[in-house]
């Protein structure tokens, strides 16, 4: 009895399950292009709000099972959201799922690590490092000058073990091409789509992570099979709009590098390049309108963070992007439109963070968007007259636990 009861325990003890979160809402006001918005209170000015629940076990002979659900709820907003909301610009689960954020089931040991279900991309982390912690929040110019790369549904993630600090990383989400293109039968766009997986999706990618320097090479390669959009120009990356079609496959490559270097314990330098090309991407004949888009895109960044304070951090993000002579923006008209080719979108972020404690900080955020290219959506917003600029500002409080 006495030994069954100590192994009992030991098993306890070599497993566990874990709460965090991360929670962030304050003022925010917005003007799209000549359209002025506040909210007196927004969610994630800084930073994504989310809640964890993580678990692990200790299999012993060198294996680990691990586990992470990922809920991405907004403090400010509940209205038609019992149900949780989608992850942003991407059904990387379906939308009445509340577990709507990086969730999967891992297995980790001396071979690396694998994980099934929903992991991020290494693209996302490049873009976060790019960016000097503007992550996806205001000040990041995500989705302008960076394209939305999260993460995909029912996917495959391996990543090798650290060899003198640098690793490599796969992501394969499969391919679903027997989807319905249109009828009145069977499950279409974003039903299928949130059922079966969407288009397939492969990423390579290689990390060199040593001392104060981070470095990251991201190639992300998709073929497009679904009857519902995977790129939506006028948002600057992948969309869910049940738009297009493509029963061959076309494809969209994303290319990313991003370096992270820590000058000293207080200056941490950022920079980000990333370059995007596809095929012609016809649209769905289901709405009657016939249309085309190409990518063909290059940005690049600089950003810093520098702790002014022992508890102060500013921080500064510029970053551009270039359409290039073969883009080809979605249009009304058959064979698309060139005429953003060769424009420039500029993004400006600005921050200030004022840690009250060790778990909660007030923040400062700013961006401005000089959109000539027209790659800041505004959807549901009408530009003004010759308004390209793009604002936001929010100030707010994040707390973490």
């Amino acid at each position: 009895v006495a030994l069954a009861a100590l192994a009992a325990t030991t098993a306890f003890a070599q497993s566990s399950v874990t709460i965090t979160g991360n929670l962030d809402v304050g003022y925010q006001s917005l003007d799209f292009k000549g359209n002025k918005v506040t909210n007196s209170s927004g969610s994630n000015g800084s930073s994504t709000t989310a809640v964890f629940f993580r678990g692990t076990e200790d299999l012993g002979r060198g294996l680990k099972a691990n586990f992470q659900w990922e809920v991405d709820p907004s403090l400010a907003d509940t209205s038609s959201r019992t149900a949780g909301t989608a992850a942003t610009g991407t059904t990387s689960n379906v939308t009445s799922s509340i577990g709507n954020g990086q969730s999967f089931v891992e297995l980790a040991g001396g071979f690396g690590a694998i994980k099934l279900g929903t992991p991020n991309l290494t693209t996302l982390s490049a873009n976060g490092d790019g960016n000097s912690g503007f992550a996806t929040a205001i000040g990041s110019g995500y989705r302008v000058t960076s394209f939305d790369a999260v993460r995909f549904q029912n996917s495959l993630r391996y990543d090798t073990p650290s060899f003198s600090g640098l690793s490599l990383g796969y992501v394969q989400s499969a391919k679903n091409d027997k989807q319905s293109l249109g009828g009145t039968t069977g499950q279409t766009g974003n039903l299928m789509n949130q059922t079966n997986g969407r288009d397939q999706a492969t990423e390579v990618s290689l990390t060199y992570a040593n001392g104060p320097l981070t470095v990251r090479y991201a190639d992300l390669q998709m073929k497009q099979w679904a009857d519902v959009a995977l790129i939506d120009a006028t948002k600057g990356g992948f969309a869910n709009q049940a738009a297009w079609s493509a029963t061959d496959g076309k494809k969209f490559s994303l290319k990313t590098l991003s370096a992270r270097y820590a000058v000293n314990k207080d200056l941490t330098v950022g920079y980000f390049n990333q370059q995007t090309d596809s095929d012609a991407l016809v649209a769905s004949s289901s709405g009657g309108v016939a249309s085309t888009a190409r990518f063909d895109r290059t940005a690049q960044g600089l950003s810093a963070a520098y702790y002014a304070m022992p508890n102060v951090k500013l921080m500064v993000n510029r970053a551009t992007a270039k359409n290039g002579a073969n883009h080809l923006a979605a249009s009304s008209a058959a064979g698309g439109s060139n005429a953003s080719a060769n424009l420039k979108t500029t993004v400006t972020g600005l921050g200030v963070d004022y840690e009250l404690s060790k778990r909660t900080t007030a923040y400062f955020r700013t961006e401005t968007n000089k959109d000539a290219a027209g790659m800041r959506s505004i959807t549901g917003y009408t530009a003004a007259t010759g308004n390209t600029t793009y604002k936001a500002t929010a100030i707010g409080i994040r707390h973490t636990f």
